[in-house]
């Protein structure tokens, strides 16, 4: 009987993990018809831990991020294979910050939607609750275009609402380097972006920091910090409120400024905390 129960307890969580043939039309995802000359390979659906058959040791970030299910489809098309993967989180935000600690160095930024990151082997987007990566295996040009109309095909499929940057980081002044915006909810999203910072919240859980660096000239770090505990809140405040080089103001029970940099008088950081 107990072996009877635990062949069904395994065939259940397999059920949940990975879901073959069920389609969620929340996803907007590839279709066929798009693909002239291509086709579809494979479309299958992952859930909950199934997320780390997929992709090993990178699935810890996703869930840390707040997880919910990914979709991943392979094309060939024109004798080029591609890997289409849309891992829908819990909320746009959790979506913009896995898209903001994974791109680097993108050729494109600013085309097509607001949030994407474009090179010869990738597109990546934030797009609503949706990170979406496109990978392609040549990285010459026809792939890189063949890679951008795919997104196109996507883009015009979805529904999304956009992460919706937060208003003080909207001004006039923080415009040109907006690209550099990171949003990080745990220790893995600092290690990936931005290491500095890691042992400021070794200590803490449940936070979610929007941080907007300038490292031309003169460095600083203007970050909004949000924590779940008020208790956690306090502390922070009280482990940080000494450093010469740094400025902290509380805004609410579960929100802070925080600015670091060499000169913490300076305009910039002024016109931060107005």
């Amino acid at each position: 009987m107990k072996k009877s129960i635990n062949i069904f307890a395994l065939i259940t969580l397999m059920f949940i993990g990975k879901i073959h043939a069920q389609t969620d039309i929340d996803f907007p995802s590839l279709k066929n018809e798009d693909l002239v000359g291509g086709k579809i390979l494979r479309a299958e659906y992952y859930a909950g831990d199934a997320l780390w058959g997929i992709i090993n040791g990178g699935a810890d970030i996703y869930l840390e991020y707040g997880f919910d299910k990914l979709l991943l489809q392979e094309v060939e098309w024109n004798g080029i294979n591609f890997r289409v993967e849309f891992y829908r989180m819990i909320d746009p935000i959790s979506a913009f910050g896995i898209f903001s600690v994974s791109h680097f160095k993108c050729g494109r930024q600013d085309t097509l939607s607001k949030y994407v990151c474009i090179t010869p082997f990738q597109v990546q987007c934030a797009l609503g609750r949706f990170y979406v990566s496109i990978a392609n295996d040549k990285g010459n040009s026809e792939a890189e275009r063949l890679t951008i109309n795919l997104f196109e095909k996507i883009l015009a499929r979805s529904k999304e609402k956009l992460f919706e940057i937060p208003e003080r980081f909207t001004k006039p002044e923080f415009a040109s380097r907006l690209k550099n915006l990171k949003v990080i909810k745990g220790p893995l999203g600092f290690q990936n972006s931005f290491q500095a910072w890691s042992d400021k919240f070794e200590q803490f859980r449940n936070y979610t920091v929007y941080i907007l660096p300038n490292e031309h000239g003169e460095y600083s770090y203007s970050a909004i910090i949000q924590f779940a505990l008020k208790e956690d809140l306090k502390q922070f405040i009280a482990q940080n409120s000494e450093s010469k080089q740094s400025r902290i103001k509380q805004v609410s029970d579960c929100e802070i400024l925080f600015y670091q940099s060499d000169a913490v008088d300076s305009s910039e950081a002024k016109m931060f905390f107005e």
